[in-house]
């Protein structure tokens, strides 16, 4: 059985063997050499060049240390690391950016009726390991079966299930540790061997489950914050921020305006096996190169990348807390970037135009002006993200949740959620006098110009 050990920037050496040395070398996985892990992130953290293929590996060895450390058996083991090794072959060209065009223009239409709420990208990594003939060769039927009901819900563990996707999973660990190496910084750092000396299996709601022990509540606490830290530090970044939508919006010009048939080809996923293998061809550098340097020019996503090539990236003009709009405007806000919104996002992006060319004396082009609202979780909310609550094991007694064993996060109002709208543009100032001046000058006719075009709202108030 042939052993390959990796020096890996996080973990050390890491090893693998056998059928994972395999799958290692398979192109579904060495693609991923392509693809950064954050984009273009690298416009602020320079360091920020690691990749998908990076970041897999340290994922299968985190799952396999959390196997050890539960006691799971060698079959158990075994499985969760196939897991681990194949989460994330159904990413696109600067990871997660693209999930936003894969969903925007996927045409579901055509879909079995059980894929049709699923997520684009975790559509693409089942049929990978459905259909992928080097993947079958090596794993065989039963195991890609087994691994596909991991990675989905309904798998019959929730052990094995926590140790792949939960607030606890070895995707977590390995990004926050990694993320935080690459851009040099340390909000994502935590003690990760604590944590995983105080993980265990114990009988919850008539199975096992994975919990922490009570004297691990520190520990999770930690990774808790490094979360909450590296997610408004890093992720929510204003860079990053807008380094994300340049590139979701040139593809959506690309698609909408350009009529560009590859791109289109690209991200209108429809489950075909021709959808597939066109999709596999597809990394960062190519897509920049295809749909930047060498599109017609005129193009307006060609505009756009070239743009993002040359690090000349639009500016942030406005930026506000969502509670700063009246109630009504709250929940249309935090919506807008959904596709069914498209309409309402591009008539206040026309509005908010209009303003810009009054303030700068300047044409200012409505399709580079982008309306973006995000949230930042509470630390206590992001204990549980999207899964369920952390369980703290009490011996001889019904497990608890980390929110009442944490004395830290029991004092955080779960209501204290960031929430905020902002505009960039392709507009510039002189220098940061001229930004500063500008900006204050700007704040209530774009509040207002963003308010008064939501449906339904007439009320405008002073900032």
């Amino acid at each position: 059985m042939a052993t390959i050990r990796f020096r890996d920037t996080i973990h050390n050496f890491i090893a693998f063997e056998g059928k994972e040395v395999d799958l290692i070398d398979a192109p579904v996985l060495q693609r991923l050499r392509g693809i950064r892990q954050l984009a273009m992130a690298s416009l602020v953290y320079p360091g920020a060049l690691h990749t998908r293929f990076d970041h897999t590996l340290g994922v299968t060895h985190v799952a396999g240390q959390m196997a050890d450390a539960l006691g799971l058996d060698t079959e158990e083991r075994r499985l969760v690391r196939f897991a681990a090794l194949l989460h994330d072959i159904g990413h696109g060209p600067f990871s997660h950016v693209s999930e936003n065009a894969l969903e925007r223009f996927a045409n579901r239409t055509v879909l079995p009726a059980g894929q049709k709420k699923e997520k684009i990208h975790e559509l693409i990594t089942v049929h990978l390991i459905e259909n992928d003939k080097r993947i079958r060769d090596i794993l065989g039927g039963d195991d890609c079966k087994r691994v596909i009901k991991l990675l989905q819900e309904g798998y019959g563990d929730p052990v094995l299930r926590g140790i792949v996707s939960g607030p606890l999973d070895a995707d977590k660990q390995d990004y926050l540790l990694r993320d935080s190496r690459f851009c040099g910084v340390d909000y994502g750092v935590f003690d990760i061997h604590q944590l995983q000396r105080s993980l265990v299996a114990e009988q919850h709601n008539h199975a096992q489950e994975l919990m922490i022990r009570l004297d691990g509540v520190h520990a999770v606490e930690q990774f808790v914050l490094a979360k909450y830290y590296l997610t408004t530090m890093v992720y929510r970044h204003r860079v990053r921020l807008i380094t994300d939508q340049m590139i979701t919006r040139a593809i959506t010009l690309g698609i909408e305006k350009d009529s560009i048939p590859t791109l289109q080809k690209l991200y209108e996923f429809d489950g075909s096996p021709t959808f597939i293998e066109n999709y596999l061809g597809w990394n960062d550098s190519r897509f920049m190169m295809t749909f930047g340097h060498d599109a017609p020019d005129g193009s307006r996503c060609k505009l756009l990348l070239n743009r993002l090539n040359q690090r000349w990236l639009l500016k942030r003009v406005f930026h506000l807390p969502v509670k700063e709009f009246t109630a009504e405007a709250r929940e249309r806000l935090l919506d807008v970037g959904k596709p069914a919104n498209n309409e309402l996002r591009r008539k206040i992006e026309l509005a908010v135009a209009s303003v810009l060319k009054e303030e700068f004396n300047a044409d200012v082009d409505a399709d580079f002006v982008i309306l973006h609202s995000y949230q930042i979780k509470s630390a206590r909310e992001s204990s549980r993200n999207d899964e369920a609550s952390i369980l703290v094991s009490r011996p001889g007694q019904i497990p608890s949740h980390l929110e009442k064993e944490s004395t830290l996060f029991a004092s955080i109002d779960e209501r204290l959620s960031d929430q905020f709208v902002e505009v960039y543009a392709p507009v510039e100032w002189a220098d940061h006098t001229d930004r500063d001046r500008r900006l204050a000058r700007l704040a209530q006719p774009l509040k207002e110009a963003i308010q008064k075009n939501l449906p339904g709202i007439q009320q405008h108030f002073e900032l």
